[in-house]
């Protein structure tokens, strides 16, 4: 009986460590094909998923910018200063997982500029210009914009009003980057989640279904393991303990970042410095985009982009409305114009 009994507690003892030496080792594979690889680099800016919207190339008012260097670890990364004279203050503005900063959001970067903002806007480890075999854990866009205010302070480009602008990874880290230090007057957050660990679950769930479930507590055990502390660094206790004004911007359609869940909006609505606005009928990708640009891509361009091939999408593609397609939200922009004022 006594040899059963021994048997027994083996056999659930041997259970017990495979289970999380596998939960840990599918964990990291997950989190390697998500996560640990380039995020975007400049030849995406070609691609027809962007050539239909306007991006830096399609604003004269962006024509003229300095590139800088500056490190965040040991990856050199790329921001580009765009410098109005006698401005109102100045912009660091940040761009999404799998983006970079010349693409979609030089739309709302050139708001800014031509609302009289400096705009001094970065490629984020492994985007864009910028070095990174790998974006890393979802905290580095936080320190990549630590490292950012670091250089503009230590060239003097600081200006008395500062501002941060992101979407998506990038605004979750123009919040989170105050827990690392920054001290802004206003943030603006498009489309942003609250901490790394819960949205990598969120992203998971999205790329390979509910076989997660069973390995969430090794999931938590596998990030924590990988990202220390950075692995719940949040960005709305950040906002919580900053001073700092902040227009949390979401989409009530949005999949990704779901508003009434792992989204910062869901975890701000009592604070006291936190404006929100909740928009309907918009998902994660444009929410500085007007409802009809949206629908307009939606019903008649995204089709086409799916159904021709060879010259006959080239044609199409060149032909674009892009005035129609990257219309900017007056409900989005009125609110940022008044929130700054």
């Amino acid at each position: 009986m006594r040899k059963k009994r021994v048997i027994v507690l083996f056999v659930i003892f041997f259970l017990i460590i495979s289970y999380f030496a596998g939960g840990i080792i599918a964990s990291n594979i997950v989190l390697s094909n998500i996560f640990e690889k380039r995020g975007s680099n400049e030849s995406d800016l070609l691609t027809n998923e962007l050539l239909i919207y306007k991006t830096r190339n399609d604003y004269s008012i962006m024509n003229e910018r300095i590139e800088y260097d500056f490190y965040s670890s040991n990856n050199k990364l790329k921001g580009y200063y765009y410098r109005v004279n006698d401005s109102k203050g100045l912009v660091i503005s940040a761009h999404g997982m799998k983006s970079l900063s010349d693409a979609k959001d030089a739309e709302y970067q050139s708001y800014f500029i031509e609302q009289g903002y400096s705009v001094f806007a970065i490629d984020l480890t492994a985007s864009g210009k910028s070095e990174g075999k790998s974006m890393n854990g979802l905290y580095q866009s936080a320190y990549d914009i630590k490292a950012a205010y670091d250089f503009l302070k230590e060239e003097n480009m600081l200006e008395d009003k500062l501002i941060l602008v992101g979407h998506s990874w990038g605004a979750y880290g123009a919040c989170a980057s105050i827990a690392l230090g920054l001290n802004p007057d206003y943030v603006i957050s498009f489309s942003a989640f609250d901490n790394p660990y819960d949205t990598m679950v969120r992203f998971s769930l999205n790329s390979v279904g509910g076989i997660i479930y069973p390995t969430i507590p090794t999931f938590y055990l596998a990030t924590n393991i990988k990202y220390g502390k950075n692995n719940t660094l949040s960005a709305s206790k950040a906002l919580k303990n900053s001073k700092a004004k902040a227009l949390v911007i979401q989409g009530k359609n949005d999949k990704t970042v779901p508003y009434n869940k792992e989204a910062l909006y869901n975890h701000v609505k009592n604070l006291s410095n936190v404006k929100t606005l909740l928009l309907d009928n918009i998902g994660h990708n444009n929410p500085w985009l007007s409802y009809d640009s949206i629908k307009y891509v939606e019903d008649e361009i995204e089709p086409k982009l799916k159904t021709l091939s060879g010259s006959e999408l080239d044609n199409f593609i060149k032909n674009v409305d892009k005035e129609k397609t990257s219309a900017l939200s007056n409900i989005v922009f009125d609110e940022i114009k008044e929130f700054l004022k």
